[in-house]
């Protein structure tokens, strides 16, 4: 092996929903200065985003994608679930990918793993292999939100329940210099001015708010329910981090996980947090 050869990076991409298309900046940054990653591992949106990356995708051809979405495709009437126990039935999301992504794991240009939770064990399940798009469906199943995935005797939600920053599955794809993004939410919430909606009212409200840019958070039961998922999350996440040989925090804990509206923001702030480590990474990967 030679001794010029840099270390295996692997980068980290942490749950956040909408504040996890930050990492599309990151991934800007280091395409540009060529750090690409020997191998990604992801949980939820930074599953989504990974598996575009390691698909083959350019950073500047997955921003592309992410600023083409319209959100309201995939919370339209049609994807309703509220009888079955999600807000949205999770379909059209799994269509989208099945359009944009291969089938397998196999098919990716990069090694990458992702992450979602097995509600009948209590425990995180890790794909590195088989069904790309069944495993990310899981992967982003937030709780209430999504329905979650039935995969052989296992109930899958969203993988920030258990492993919101995949640091060890990072290391077992073969990276040997972790570089972690970290996008959780700030787990807060605002008082509210007047009688606050019901759940469905606010539901509604949301997916309004959603298109126009305006969504604030209350402290209506759905809030409450997002912030401490928020408060939940990060806390999980900061004691993966110490094992991260460099974490990068693009300033997005400020934004709620349905601020759709503003990809473009998060993306930048992504580039800036970015631009600030990029000599740590190299020196941390040289031999």
């Amino acid at each position: 092996m030679s001794p010029l050869r840099s270390k295996r990076i692997g980068l980290v991409l942490g749950s956040g929903a909408a504040r996890g298309l930050a990492h599309i900046g990151v991934l800007k940054v280091l395409e540009s200065e060529g750090l690409v990653p020997h191998a990604i591992a992801g949980t939820s949106m930074g599953a989504f985003v990974g598996a575009f990356y390691a698909a083959g995708h350019s950073a500047a051809e997955v921003e592309r994608i992410a600023l083409g979405m319209d959100i309201k495709d995939f919370t339209g009437v049609g994807e309703v679930a509220l009888v079955k126990g999600a807000v949205f039935s999770g379909d059209k999301v799994q269509a989208f990918m099945r359009e944009h992504l291969p089938a397998t794991f196999e098919e990716l240009a990069i090694p990458f793993g992702c992450v979602a939770t097995d509600l009948t064990r209590n425990r995180p399940v890790r794909f590195t292999s088989g069904d790309l798009i069944a495993a990310l469906r899981a992967s982003i199943s937030v709780p209430l939100a999504f329905l979650p995935v039935t995969m052989d005797d296992a109930l899958l939600v969203d993988g920030y329940v258990s492993e919101p920053m995949p640091i060890s599955l990072a290391r077992h794809l073969g990276a040997e210099v972790i570089v972690a993004v970290d996008v959780h939410g700030d787990g807060t919430v605002r008082l509210p001015e007047g009688v606050p909606p019901g759940p469905a009212e606010r539901i509604k409200e949301i997916r309004e708010n959603v298109k126009t840019g305006s969504l604030q958070r209350g402290s209506t039961s759905l809030d409450i329910l997002s912030a401490v998922s928020e408060a939940f999350e990060a806390r999980v996440a900061e004691q993966a981090l110490r094992e991260a040989d460099v974490v990068i925090s693009p300033a997005v804990h400020h934004m709620t996980g349905m601020d759709y509206a503003h990809i473009a923001e998060a993306i930048e702030a992504g580039e800036n947090a970015a631009l600030g480590m990029v000599e740590i990474i190299r020196r941390k990967a040289r031999r």
